[in-house]
């Protein structure tokens, strides 16, 4: 071992062993105190809760006709209403079906919604909102990781009455884009 080497590897195991000493000592009621308060802006998931019957159009890149899309999908609040979860049933024409889990919460620092999301057909992403209140209108960044690569996507939500979802989207590989989709949603309770 050379003598740099060893002087690392020395201020480091005493940094390892010093560090814990260094955090200060509290009660329980202290570190209570310190936990962060549901922050009103995680109210604004509401517009996403319900159960919703999806149709729709996918336009792909290397296809002439565009594709016929449509789904169901349920958004619930878990127990402490921090975050949200939503499984859905996608079709697109040709294709069959594919299932998804999704979560959404809202980040206190970056004041930003976060999401994340799986799917049966082997991708799997995050992702950032934000919430233009004089557009009434979601705006939406992700990038996944799948089968096919990784993929950025870019869209919006916009709900013209509290039952009804109009959504586009379009997906990029690199400054490819791949796909482009819209649609509308209906709550169906």
């Amino acid at each position: 071992m050379s003598r740099g080497t060893a002087v690392c590897v020395i201020l480091v195991a005493c940094t390892l062993i010093a560090a814990p000493g260094c955090m200060p000592k509290m009660t329980i009621e202290e570190m209570k105190a310190t936990m962060p308060q549901r922050p009103a802006e995680l109210d604004r998931l509401n517009d996403f809760v319900g159960k919703w019957k999806y149709e729709g159009e996918a336009k792909m890149a290397m296809l002439d006709e565009p594709l016929k899309t449509w789904g169901t999908g349920e958004t619930t609040w878990n127990d402490s209403r921090w975050f949200i979860e939503g499984r859905s049933m996608f079709n697109m024409e040709h294709f069959g079906e594919s299932q998804g889990l999704e979560t959404w919460t809202y980040d206190i620092k970056t004041k930003k919604y976060r999401s994340t999301w799986v799917d049966s057909m082997g991708m799997s992403g995050t992702g950032v909102a934000t919430y233009d209140e004089k557009a009434s209108k979601w705006h939406m960044k992700a990038t996944s990781y799948g089968p096919w690569g990784k993929s950025t996507m870019k869209g919006w939500v916009h709900f013209p009455d509290p039952d009804t979802m109009e959504w586009w989207m379009a997906e990029f590989q690199g400054f490819m884009k791949t796909m482009e989709m819209s649609g509308t949603g209906k709550r169906v309770q």
